[in-house]
């Protein structure tokens, strides 16, 4: 499978999950999927997705039964995310495996109830790095693969400088 493929399965799968869960949730998709840099080579065993259910109270806990009815997730815990540009709120983390007939590789699905003020920059990588730059990132990626603490480290200096450039070029401002 493509990553396009996936990518189309996926937003299916959250299509439905929108229409369930109603408007006053967004249900957006974020993470290697939307940035263009997931790994599909032989190890590849899952297929990771983030998925971010985006409202104005994170910690209401009819909304958490909702949205685990509706995706099949579980609640995992609960932590204190970053609001964009400043501040902190409460996240809900639902997380879980699941299966869809289309695709030969199970979804490994992190899901976080957060606030409204969730940028969610993995949508701007293919915006403002270039196409070798993506290229590099996932070689990287797989170099550090089985190094979560370094894995963690470039993941977040690379979102960082992608920060930089929306800033710099006024896709996003303070």
């Amino acid at each position: 499978m493509t990553i396009e493929a996936i990518l189309l399965l996926v937003e299916r799968l959250m299509a439905k999950w929108q229409e369930v869960i109603g408007e006053s949730v967004e249900v957006v998709l974020g993470g290697s999927l939307v940035s263009g840099l997931l790994l599909l080579d032989e190890e590849t065993k899952v297929i990771d997705v983030d998925v971010r259910f985006l409202t104005d109270d994170p910690t209401n806990e009819e909304l958490r039964r909702k949205v685990e009815e509706v995706t099949s997730l579980q609640y995992r815990k609960t932590i204190q995310v970053g609001d964009w540009p400043n501040g902190e709120s409460t996240g809900i983390m639902v997380e879980g495996f699941l299966q869809l007939p289309e695709c030969p590789l199970p979804l490994e699905v992190e899901g976080c109830i957060r606030s409204k003020k969730y940028v969610g920059w993995h949508r701007f990588y293919k915006t403002v790095l270039t196409e070798q730059e993506l290229e590099e990132c996932r070689q990287r990626k797989q170099e550090l693969r089985h190094d979560k603490k370094a894995y963690k480290a470039f993941k977040a200096e690379v979102r960082k400088e992608v920060e930089r450039r929306c800033l710099e070029r006024g896709i996003v401002t303070k």
